[in-house]
């Protein structure tokens, strides 16, 4: 029997008041698609596509599996911008705020000893995913973003790089693998120096 295929949804909030009157350990499957969803600062990732597994845990509910966008970065090479695919998976607890059943608010317990964070499901059974999504997506951006390998960097820097600094050459032979080449330069150095000693007197 074919798997059956989740439906697709264009908003991050999932209504879960039947879902929440099942017994532990059943689940459900969606897909969430979005033109768009703000990161941090001016930072937005596009074209969002979220494959969502909802669990029933004796807390509340288990909503996790993975997502993906194209977010606009600067390379730190060459300073241009360009979209990096972000690949990231998700596993967050939710909590109900009232009670299903009876409407009553739903109150943690003072002596409880775990201190795992979760979001809570909203008085109307509402569980929004947005946060969730939103901090997997911008833990998945990488630290130094490039936009390729083999970026060569800004144009000046590589001008300078084939170029060479006529005023480090002497530095360069010195720091290279050659002796013959420093003894050689430091002997030159040496008779300038003395030429200079000798003009003075």
């Amino acid at each position: 029997m074919a798997e059956k295929t989740p439906p697709v949804q264009h908003d991050t909030a999932i209504h879960v008041a039947q879902f929440l009157q099942e017994g532990v350990g059943a689940t459900r499957q969606s897909r969430i698609v979005l033109d768009q969803l703000p990161l941090d600062g001016e930072l937005v990732a596009r074209q969002v596509e979220a494959e969502v597994k909802l669990t029933r845990i004796p807390s509340g509910i288990l909503a996790g599996r993975q997502v993906q966008a194209l977010v606009t970065l600067e390379c730190i090479r060459c300073l241009e911008e360009f979209d990096q695919p972000v690949h990231a998976e998700f596993a967050d607890e939710y909590r109900p705020s009232v009670d299903v059943l009876t409407g009553t608010e739903v109150r943690g317990d003072p002596d409880e000893e775990d201190e795992a964070e979760y979001f809570a499901i909203t008085d109307l059974h509402l569980l929004d995913l947005r946060e969730s999504l939103r901090q997997a997506l911008v833990l998945g951006l990488p630290m130094a973003p490039v936009c390729r390998e083999d970026c060569p960097g800004l144009p000046e820097a590589t001008e300078m790089l084939n170029e060479g600094d006529a005023r480090l050459a002497v530095l360069a032979r010195l720091l290279g693998d050659d002796p013959e080449e420093a003894v050689e330069d430091e002997q030159i150095a040496a008779q300038e120096r003395g030429a200079r000693r000798r003009a003075r007197r």
